[in-house]
C-alpha cells in the first residue's frame, strides 16, 4: 500500500491515454499472435538460487554459489527495505501498479525517442515484461518484443502486483555473478537489503542500467555522478524529501566489494546437505539451521583462548547437543579452519580419531545394566588382576582396592579390563555400534582389550549423540541440524538405571583436581564429564553433560601428530567447563534419577550391602531388582575377631606392596609439601627430586607425566599459578605424593604461615 500511495499524483489524463495506447498495442499483437501463446510461469517463477543457511533466529550465516556460478539470494519483499522497492519503481516503471502489465505512455515515448535517435535508446519495458525477459531470454527483435508484452499482460493476471515486484529485484541482474537486491545489498554494501539507505538503493538501481559501466569500485565518479541523477529524479517524483535528497548525496558509494557472508563453516555445511530436502528449506532456498549463535561465539572463544598457549600444529574442534531434542547448538569443526595452518581445511569433528579412555563409561554401563556391578563395587587396580598382559594406569602405577565410582572417575585402566573381560568383549562391541560409532568395524578379538582402553576410532559428533545417551535415560537420537526438522523417535540403547548411576559417578570427577573448584564454584553448575587422551598423547578430549545440553571438545594435530600438550583433564577440560558454566543457566538442577534407582547402606570397604560385622556403612545408588544385593563378604569373624579376607588378586597386592615399602619407601625430596611458592610475571621452574624408590622415576604433576628434558636427566616442572598435586612413583609401584600452591608475585600471604621456599629457575 505504501508503495502504491506513492504514485496517486499520477495525472488521471495520463493514465487514461496509458490504457487506451496498451489497449490499442494489445489489439495490434492479437493479429500476429495466437489466444493459445501461454505464460511460462515456472520458468518465471523457478530459477537457480543459491543456498543459504541461517541461524536459529534467521540472521545469514553462509551463501553458497547456485548451480549456474552466481550469488542469488532471494528474500521476500518485506526484507528489501524501505527504499530499494519504491526507487526500483519509480525509476524502472513509474506506473507499475496502474497499467495491466503494458504501459502505452512509455512505449509512445520510446517510439518518438527511437524514431529522433534513428535507432533503438528505450525499449518502453515495464516492469512486469523486464520479468518475462529475465526469464525467458530470447534475440531482441520487434517480434520478441511483442511476445514479451503479450505475456506480461498474461502474467498481471495470473500474479499480483507484489508477486511480479518481488520475483523482480530478486531475479535482476546487477553484473558479474550477482543476481537479486540481497546478493547485490551484501556484495556492494555488507549489509541485507532491509538496511538499504536511500543513497545506497540508488547506486544499485544504477547497476541495473548498466552492472559494468557504472561498478562503483572501478567507476567512481560515474557511478557516483548517475546516483546524483538518479536521486534528483526521485526527488522530481515526490519519492523522497529534498532534505532527505541531501542527506543521501552526502554518502559515500562503495569502493571494493564484500564476501557474502561466511560464517560456521563446518555447521552451515552439515545444516545444507540435511537441509537437501525440499521439506527442509523455505520457498527462497533458505535453511534454518540449529545453530545458536551465542553459544557458537562462546564456544569459539573459548577455544580461541585454549589454543593461544598451543603449538601451531594443533587445533579444537567442540559440539554442543540440546539434549531434549537433539539439535546441535554450536558447532567447530577446526577452530583453524580459516587461517593457513596445516590441514586447515579438515572437518576435525567428523575425521576419525583415538577416543584414549573416552569410551570406558559406556563399559561400567553395561556392568551396571547387567547387575554384576554398582558404583560402591569393589575393583582390583592392581597388576595380576588382568592375567600375564598387564595394561598401566595413564600415572603407571596400581591403587589397590577401589571402588567402581573411584575407578572411573579416575579413569583407571586395569579395572575396566577387568570390566570389559567380565560383561565380554562382544557386547560392548554391540553396544558402540548400537551408539553409532560406524568407525568400529573389526570383530571383538581383533580389539582385544583395547576396546575399552581407545584402541579404535571414532568421531566427535559420533562421541556427542553416545554421551547424550545417557542424558536421555538411555535413549539413542540422532543429531540434527535443522531448526524445524521433525523429530525421530529415540531407541533404546541402555537401561534409564544403568544411565543414571553412570552419570552420577562422572559428576564427582570435579573432586579429584582442587583446581576445578575455581572453574566449577563452589555452588557452581553441576557438570558429569569425563576425559580422554589416546595413546601417544595425539588427542585430547572432554565430554561434558548439564541437564539441557551435551558438550565435547577435541583438541590434537590434524595430521596425528604427538604432541606432550594432548592430555584431557589439563587442555580439553578447562575450555569445556568454562563453556558449560556460560551456557548453562544458573540454578538448573540434576536429573532425577528413575525410579528403579534406590539409594542404600553398604560397607565402606567392598560396596555390597552391610552384613552385621561391617563397620559403618556409607550410602550409595543401586538400581533395585537388577543389582546384586549379596551382603559383604569382605568382614568376616575369625579366630582373633573380625577379619577383612580380600580377593587374593588384591590380597597379594597388599602384601607385595608392604614388603617394597619397607626396603624402598620412595619420598619427595623437592618440593616440600604444604610448600607455597610465588611466581614471577616471566614464570619459574621447580626442580623435581626423590628419595628412596626402585628403577625408574616417574613424575606427575596434577595427574600429566613430566618428563626430563632432552639430553638430560633433571626433571623440571615449569610453574603455573594454583593448586597442584605432584606425585612420583617408581617401578615397583611405590608413590609418593605432596601438594604445593603457586601465586603471583604481589600474591599477600594468608594469616596462617606456610613455609616459603626459593623460586627455583
Amino acid at each position: 500500500m505504501k508503495l502504491r500511495k506513492l504514485f496517486l499524483n499520477a495525472e488521471k489524463k495520463d493514465l487514461m491515454q496509458a490504457w487506451k495506447t496498451g489497449l490499442l498495442l494489445l489489439l495490434i499483437f492479437g493479429v500476429f499472435l495466437t489466444a493459445g501463446l501461454s505464460v511460462p510461469v515456472e520458468r518465471i517463477s523457478q530459477w537457480q538460487r543459491s543456498t543459504v543457511v541461517t541461524d536459529r533466529q534467521g540472521v545469514p550465516l553462509q551463501g553458497y554459489l547456485s548451480k549456474n556460478e552466481e550469488w542469488s539470494l532471494p528474500v521476500p519483499l518485506e526484507e528489501m527495505g524501505m527504499w530499494m522497492p519504491k526507487v526500483a519503481v519509480a525509476l524502472e516503471d513509474r506506473y507499475f501498479f496502474y497499467h495491466p502489465g503494458v504501459d502505452g505512455i512509455s512505449l509512445l515515448r520510446a517510439a518518438v525517442q527511437n524514431m529522433r535517435a534513428r535507432n533503438i535508446v528505450s525499449g518502453g519495458s515495464t516492469i512486469t515484461a523486464q520479468l518475462i525477459r529475465i526469464s525467458v531470454p530470447r534475440k531482441r527483435t520487434p517480434a520478441s518484443k511483442a511476445i514479451e508484452f503479450w505475456q506480461a499482460v498474461q502474467l498481471e493476471r495470473l500474479m499480483t502486483k507484489k508477486e511480479i515486484l518481488e520475483l523482480y529485484l530478486n531475479k535482476a541482474s546487477f553484473g558479474s555473478n550477482i543476481r537479486g537486491v540481497e546478493a547485490a545489498a551484501r556484495v556492494w554494501f555488507n549489509k541485507p537489503a532491509k538496511d538499504l539507505s536511500l543513497s545506497e538503493s540508488a547506486v544499485l538501481a544504477g547497476l541495473l542500467r548498466g552492472p559494468a559501466y557504472y561498478r562503483p569500485d572501478r567507476h567512481k565518479e560515474r557511478a557516483m555522478a548517475l546516483r546524483d541523477r538518479l536521486l534528483d529524479r526521485l526527488e522530481d517524483l515526490h519519492v523522497a524529501s529534498s532534505d532527505e535528497i541531501r542527506r543521501a548525496k552526502l554518502e559515500s558509494i562503495p569502493a571494493a566489494r564484500f564476501p557474502i557472508p561466511f560464517s560456521c563453516r563446518e555447521a552451515c555445511a552439515h545444516a545444507a546437505v540435511q537441509g537437501e530436502s525440499s521439506e527442509l528449506r523455505d520457498r527462497y532456498r533458505r535453511v534454518r539451521s540449529s545453530v545458536d549463535r551465542r553459544m557458537q561465539d562462546i564456544v569459539e572463544q573459548e577455544l580461541g583462548l585454549a589454543l593461544s598457549g598451543l603449538p601451531r600444529e594443533i587445533t579444537a574442534s567442540a559440539v554442543i547437543v540440546e539434549n531434549e531434542t537433539g539439535l546441535v547448538r554450536a558447532y567447530v569443526g577446526n577452530m583453524k579452519g580459516e587461517t593457513d595452518a596445516p590441514a586447515s581445511w579438515v572437518d576435525c569433528g567428523s575425521s576419525p580419531r583415538s577416543p584414549g579412555s573416552l569410551l570406558k563409561p559406556f563399559a561400567y554401563a553395561l556392568a551396571f545394566e547387567s547387575g554384576k556391578l554398582t558404583p560402591s563395587s569393589l575393583l582390583a587396580d592392581t597388576p595380576m588382576s588382568v592375567g600375564q598382559r598387564m595394561p598401566r594406569n595413564f600415572d603407571r602405577f596400581y591403587r589397590g582396592p577401589v571402588t567402581a565410582r573411584a575407578a572411573l572417575a579416575d579413569s583407571l585402566n586395569v579395572p575396566a579390563v577387568k570390566i570389559l573381560r567380565e560383561i565380554g568383549q562382544s557386547r560392548l562391541l554391540d553396544l558402540y555400534r548400537r551408539l553409532g560409532f560406524s568407525l568400529i568395524t573389526k570383530d571383538a578379538e581383533w580389539y582385544g582389550d583395547s576396546l575399552v582402553l581407545g584402541g579404535c576410532e571414532i568421531t566427535l559428533l559420533e562421541a556427542a549423540a553416545a554421551y547424550r545417551v545417557l542424558a536421555t535415560d538411555g535413549r539413542l537420537g540422532f543429531l540434527s541440524w535443522i531448526e524445524d526438522a521433525p523429530s525421530i523417535p529415540k531407541r533404546k540403547v541402555i537401561s534409564r538405571g544403568a544411565a543414571a548411576l553412570t552419570l552420577d559417578i562422572l559428576k564427582d570427577e570435579r573432586r579429584l583436581i582442587p583446581l576445578y573448584r575455581e572453574l566449577f564454584g563452589e555452588e557452581g553448575t553441576v557438570i558429569a564429564f569425563k576425559t580422554g587422551t589416546s595413546y601417544g598423547l595425539r588427542d585430547a578430549w572432554t565430554a561434558a553433560v548439564t541437564k539441557p545440553y551435551t558438550l565435547i571438545v577435541w583438541f590434537g594435530d590434524p595430521t596425528g601428530k604427538p604432541h606432550q600438550v594432548l592430555v584431557g583433564i589439563r587442555t580439553a577440560a578447562p575450555p569445556a567447563v568454562r563453556i558449560m558454566r556460560k551456557i548453562v543457566p544458573p540454578g538448573t538442577g540434576w536429573f532425577e534419577y528413575p525410579p528403579e534407582v534406590k539409594k542404600g547402606e553398604v560397607c565402606p570397604l567392598s560396596g555390597a550391602p552391610r552384613n552385621s560385622l561391617c563397620p559403618n556403612g556409607v550410602t550409595d545408588l543401586f538400581i533395585q531388582g537388577v543389582s546384586s544385593r549379596e551382603p559383604c563378604k569382605l568382614h568376616v569373624m575369625g579366630s582373633n575377631g573380625v577379619e577383612i579376607r580380600w580377593p587374593p588378586d588384591i590380597e597379594l597386592f597388599l602384601s607385595e606392596r608392604e614388603k617394597t615399602k619397607t626396603v624402598s619407601l620412595i619420598e619427595i625430596a623437592s618440593p616440600m609439601n604444604n610448600a607455597a611458592y610465588k611466581m614471577k610475571e616471566s614464570g619459574g621452574k621447580i626442580l623435581l627430586t626423590s628419595k628412596g624408590g626402585k628403577g625408574e622415576i616417574y613424575w606427575f604433576v596434577d595427574g600429566e607425566l613430566c618428563s626430563p628434558a632432552e639430553g638430560s636427566e633433571e626433571v623440571w616442572w615449569k610453574m603455573s599459578e594454583g593448586i597442584h598435586k605432584i606425585s612420583a612413583a617408581d617401578a615397583f609401584g611405590n608413590v609418593a605424593h605432596v601438594e604445593i600452591t603457586v601465586t603471583p608475585e604481589k600474591y599477600e600471604e594468608p594469616e596462617e604461615e606456610l613455609p616459603v621456599l626459593e623460586e627455583v629457575e
